[in-house]
């Protein structure tokens, strides 16, 4: 982790964004107070559905995100739909 002033980071601004964009964490400090720039990881676009398995055992748990339930009324219990 990498900390500067906000004078220096005026000064050098497009070189720490080049160094946080790479993966250095930088911490702007202006008048007692902390600015830490980090780099925002992209979502894993190859994650696709969960993987259920491991919390569910029930028949076809790898479709799991396709469920529904509905409730028919005040006494009525959660039903699969």
């Amino acid at each position: 982790m990498k900390r500067i002033t906000a004078s220096e980071a005026r000064r050098q601004w497009f070189r720490i964004l080049d160094e946080v964009a790479a993966g250095e964490i930088v911490v702007v400090e202006r008048a007692g107070r902390r600015i830490v720039l980090r780099r925002e990881e992209a979502p894993d676009e190859d994650a696709g559905v969960p993987d259920y398995s491991g919390l569910l055992r029930v028949p076809q748990a790898d479709r799991a995100h396709e469920w529904s339930w509905r409730w028919p009324g005040e006494e009525g219990e959660l039903e699969p739909e």
